[in-house]
């Protein structure tokens, strides 16, 4: 793979891990949304609490499942896109340094 491959690549993983983020980070909001319905479930009566469910102002026992678990998946996969990105980072800097000539060696010239 030649050098520009991988860096568009890396561009592509970069954005991964932006939308991922956005993601968790959504995740996260919505299930401190549901602590605060679900604190608030008690004082309303249970009309109110269809009526809301039904505007979408709270949210439904499954829908607030689904965005727990939502939470654990969105940070795996921001870890696994993260371990991907370090291997990409890594073929990166070794395709820079064929490109200028730098290679990594294990014995440097003497001072001698």
């Amino acid at each position: 793979m030649d050098r520009l491959d991988i860096e568009l690549y890396a561009e592509r993983l970069a954005r991964h891990v932006e939308r991922a983020a956005d993601e968790l980070a959504d995740a996260r909001l919505r299930e401190a949304w549901w602590e605060l319905e679900s604190a608030a479930r008690p004082s309303l009566s249970a009309r109110d609490v269809q009526r809301l469910e039904t505007l979408g102002l709270l949210l439904t026992p499954p829908v607030a499942s689904t965005i727990m678990r939502s939470v654990g998946e969105r940070v795996a996969d921001l870890a696994a896109i993260h371990r991907l990105q370090a291997i990409v980072e890594r073929q990166r800097a070794e395709a820079r340094q064929l490109v200028t000539g730098v290679t990594a060696t294990s014995n440097p010239p003497s001072a001698s």
